[in-house]
């Protein structure tokens, strides 16, 4: 027959495990939530900063060319003074463009045409299918998209280069384009434009963080924080569950088992305002009910 004492230490294991065992499945079911969430707020952190980068470097590429298209183009051209990056704005953007990447090499920037007057703007493989798909059918205005660039992962916006009349002065007729022009690129590349027809595009790149990398970094900060809260919070409820459920639970308990082996005059009452005073007071009454019944028993023998 099992003691008192062990029978208390059972019914205390098998309370304290099941309590464990559900603060546990709390913290596995908070954890599994937790990582799926990080990824993706984690990606949507890396897209919304990409995107505010890659808006602010497309505004300035394209005020650089305002600039040239609506200031000085208008100023020097009547004067028959012809400077390429003050009158053309491919020119000016590329030369933005190279002086920004030594400041801020992590950035794309490319002005491309597989008809240029500078060979450096030729483009390359991932370059010639933005090209391409300018031309095609669809003729998007504008991509955005995710996308690799010398073996790198950008965010990267391309608009295209259409030819306008103002762009036949250089490149039109390679005999009739200005000396300034043909001295620098010579007469082999960078003329024959059509109105209209799409002769190259504008990429910009803003580089995106190693999501996979970011994405565990920050799973294994929140595993760990979750960790340390959840000890703290495992430690601190065993502790109260101890003092304020299970240790009153078994000395009312002890107390009912002393009364059932007949000793009477064992006090159970605890001075607590909740369900476990209310059983203590519950039980004491009814230890007082046996007190007066064993009392009567014993004056009806005399």
């Amino acid at each position: 027959m099992l003691s008192s004492g062990t029978t208390s230490n059972k019914k205390r294991s098998r309370i304290t495990r099941h309590f464990n065992l559900l603060l546990l499945a709390l913290y596995a079911v908070i954890t599994l939530i937790s990582l799926p969430a990080t990824y993706w707020l984690t990606q949507k952190q890396i897209m919304d900063q990409a995107n505010s980068e890659l808006s602010l470097i497309v505004d300035m590429i394209r005020s650089v060319r305002n600039v040239v298209r609506e200031e000085t183009r208008p100023h020097f051209l009547p004067k028959g003074e012809f400077f390429p990056p003050v009158v053309s704005s491919t020119v000016m953007a590329k030369t933005v463009a190279t002086k920004f990447a030594k400041l801020r090499p992590e950035y794309y920037i490319r002005i491309i045409s597989d008809n240029p007057l500078n060979p450096e703007n030729l483009p390359d493989v991932a370059e010639r299918t933005i090209l391409t798909r300018f031309r095609s059918s669809e003729k998007p205005k504008r991509i955005i998209e995710t996308g690799i660039l010398k073996n790198q992962r950008y965010l990267i916006s391309a608009a295209p280069s259409v030819a306008k009349a103002g762009c036949m002065r250089c490149h039109g007729d390679a005999d009739k384009a200005p000396k300034e022009i043909t001295d620098i690129y010579g007469k082999d590349s960078g003329f024959g434009f059509e109105i209209g027809s799409t002769v190259g595009a504008s990429v910009v790149g803003v580089p995106l963080a190693d999501l996979k990398s970011l994405v565990l970094t920050r799973s294994l900060t929140i595993i760990g924080i979750l960790t340390l809260l959840f000890s703290a919070l495992f430690l601190s409820i065993n502790l109260l569950v101890k003092k304020s459920i299970l240790d009153p639970l078994l000395a009312i308990s002890a107390s009912a088992q002393a009364v059932s082996r007949g000793k009477l005059d064992q006090s159970v009452m605890m001075d607590r305002n909740d369900e476990i005073g209310d059983l203590s007071y519950s039980f004491e009454l009814m230890r007082r009910s046996l007190v007066a019944v064993v009392k009567k028993l014993r004056d009806a023998r005399r």
